[in-house]
């Protein structure tokens, strides 16, 4: 199943608590990259988190991988996780 996920910045944080953290979560998400579990991966512009697509058995799943995140474990990241399916405008209108 396709699911996006957004993950936002804690706000109770500043960059220098993330900074130590950066390259394990990097190294999390090629890992999970590399094992085709994420298929997209966005930072956002407003700098605040990033925007996951991600192929997982269910929303659960997926919220279990992502749970594994680094920045996440230390509670610097939280994150909302949608189940996704195709708009149904592109169904109705295929002939």
């Amino acid at each position: 199943m396709k699911v996006v996920a957004i993950a936002h910045r804690s706000d109770k944080h500043q960059a220098e608590d993330f900074a130590p953290h950066l390259e394990a979560e990097s190294a999390y998400a090629m890992k999970l990259f590399a094992d085709e579990k994420v298929r997209e991966l966005y930072s956002r512009s407003d700098g605040n988190g990033a925007v996951l697509v991600l192929e997982a058995d269910s929303v659960e799943d997926a919220e279990e991988m992502l749970n594994g995140l680094p920045l996440v474990k230390l509670g610097l990241l939280s994150i909302e996780v949608y189940g996704v399916k195709p708009y149904r405008g592109f169904v109705a209108n295929v002939s």
